[in-house]
């Protein structure tokens, strides 16, 4: 007879909906303000009206006609990320957001003489909010380049007694700065840049003035995430090596399809979404970098990903391969094989505990931020890379739920819990263990203070990590897949419009959908025959099976 499900799992699954909603709405439940925080705006003008924009904008200032390349979303996270330390959202909204937005688009242009142009425009009113142009000239003298920024203030109705003229840097000679001298918030200093080459202005931009101490502090913590994200690149190579050593040492009780099935989904879906992030890696400006290289820089980058990627899918069939073994030397099977008759009703019974376990974790998510914001004042700055307005087709951005799911639950639960518990003998450090390294990886998210993002991870891996030893690989594949489905799914539907409303419901129903194929296809390609149900497993081993006596923490 088929048990039902743990009431423990339903009861988690209903706490964390509850928490969900209540640390997502506390403001609207208890009238409290929110603490100072920026969203991502939500863009009233189209990328193609932000492009007519700028081409009417380059037409004008140069007599030429000029033809758009591509648009897209950009933000000035130092800004976003000072204001909300400092607590000067509100500040900041009132008096700065129109001139000045922290989002905006940006248009690469080219004119009917060939000369390269960005020009960035406000995602709201539509209005040019700065250009560029590239240029090679040598800058002029001081007093002729002076001369010549304050005509392109005065051209725009600015009165120069509202700023204070800085003299250029002797490495920059060609940039001349405008302080506004009311325009500070905090410690930040309100700019305009004006840049001048070859006798004539080459950009025509506002910046702030961010206070040093913030830009140090800054860089520590990014320093911090990159240390963390070192050691986690180093731990999961020697974790791949080991995996690869342990699967020739087991190859004869290892069969080597094993796994290509989810290995061949991660890498294809990998390779699609490195083509469809190019606009999005074209934002991953470093800090002086020359913006009319950032097509060539995202190239490079897509061809770099898509190297590290197919790297990953190595690591990932071997952690297949390997832990299969491991786990079967200790006595737990938590993974059934295709070929066993219950495979079809184990991956149907590892969907729904998946939806159970998806929300209570999702609960459990955002009662560690909601902690995290309002105890030790944890921020996030918008991330252009990682966002569906940088994408060719954000539609299909909901799909990489599945490739987090595969590799990490693959690499860190499925063979990592394995290694450590055969070295180490202890669960609790086996399930510790690679928390800790899968949450080295995620500190790289503009997410500060960065071990805010560390502890989140590491108490997540290790909710995952028992989920997975009670209720074997699928139910926790599931419960990942589900959970990045449905954080992915709101930002598609936070787009607009029922196209992607409609799809992001979509994607939160996929892996249902999903598992019963699978069940459909199993029960109709393996033939029937007595044995063991894999969604029946003995009560002590939760979603697994268990040969031998249980093991003891």
């Amino acid at each position: 007879m088929k048990r039902p499900f743990s009431s423990m799992l339903g009861t988690f699954a209903v706490i964390g909906i509850l928490l969900f909603v209540i640390t997502n709405w506390w403001s609207f439940f208890t009238g409290n303000k929110e603490p100072d925080i920026l969203t991502e705006t939500m863009p009233t003008v189209s990328k193609q009206a932000a492009a007519d924009a700028a081409k009417a904008h380059i037409a004008e200032l140069t007599g030429y006609p000029a033809s758009s390349t591509f648009v897209v979303y950009q933000s000035d996270k130092l800004l976003s990320g000072y204001i909300q330390k400092e607590k000067r959202v509100a500040d900041y909204k009132a008096r700065f957001q129109e001139r000045a937005p922290i989002d905006y688009y940006r248009v690469d242009l080219t004119d009917g003489r060939g000369a390269e142009y960005v020009v960035d425009v406000h995602m709201t009113s539509g209005a040019v909010i700065g250009w560029r142009k590239s240029s090679r000239e040598n800058a002029p003298s001081v007093e002729v380049g002076r001369r010549i920024a304050e005509e392109v203030l005065r051209k725009d109705g600015l009165s120069l007694s509202d700023y204070s003229s800085l003299r250029p840097n002797a490495a920059t000679p060609h940039r001349f700065v405008f302080e506004h001298r009311a325009g500070t918030i905090g410690g930040a200093k309100l700019l305009k840049v004006v840049e001048v080459r070859g006798g004539q202005a080459t950009a025509y931009y506002n910046e702030f003035r961010i206070p040093q101490s913030h830009l140090d502090w800054v860089k520590r913590q990014d320093q911090a995430a990159s240390a963390m994200t070192q050691w986690n690149l180093i731990l999961s190579s020697v974790m791949g090596l080991a995996a690869i050593a342990i699967a020739i040492a087991y190859r004869k009780q290892i069969s080597f399809v094993r796994g290509i099935g989810l290995t061949a989904t991660f890498l294809v879906l990998y390779w699609i979404n490195n083509i469809n992030m190019i606009p999005a890696f074209k934002t991953l400006e470093a800090e002086g970098m020359d913006p009319f290289f950032s097509t060539e820089a995202a190239v490079v980058t897509m061809i770099l990903m898509t190297v590290v990627v197919t790297i990953m899918a190595i690591i990932c069939y071997f952690s297949f391969a390997a832990g299969d073994p491991l786990w079967r030397e200790q006595g737990r099977r938590l993974w059934p094989r295709w070929r066993e008759p219950g495979f079809g009703a184990h991956t149907l019974s590892s969907m729904k505990r998946g939806y159970l376990l998806a929300f209570g974790l999702l609960g459990v998510q955002s009662l560690l931020f909601f902690t995290a914001e309002h105890r030790f004042d944890m921020w996030a700055v918008n991330d252009p890379s990682g966002s569906p307005l940088n994408m060719l087709l954000p539609g299909i951005f909901p799909l990489m739920a599945w490739t987090a799911a595969i590799s990490e639950e693959a690499i860190y639960r499925f063979f990592g819990i394995a290694l450590f518990k055969k070295l180490l003998r202890n669960t609790f450090l086996a399930v510790v263990i690679p928390s800790v390294i899968w949450a080295f990886s995620h500190t790289q998210y503009p997410i500060y203070p960065v071990y805010t993002r560390f502890v989140e991870v590491t108490i997540l891996g290790i909710l995952f990590g028992y989920a997975f030893l009670k209720y074997g690989f699928a139910t926790a594949l599931f419960a990942h897949a589900i959970v990045d489905s449905i954080l992915m799914s709101f930002s598609l539907m936070g787009m607009g419009g029922a196209g992607y409303v409609g799809l992001g419901a979509f994607y939160i129903a996929l892996p249902a959908l999903v598992a019963i194929v699978i069940k459909w296809l199993h029960g109709k390609t393996v033939a029937r025959r007595p044995g063991p149900r894999a969604d029946d497993p003995p009560p002590d081993s939760g979603g697994g099976f268990r040969t031998s006596k249980p093991d003891l923490v």
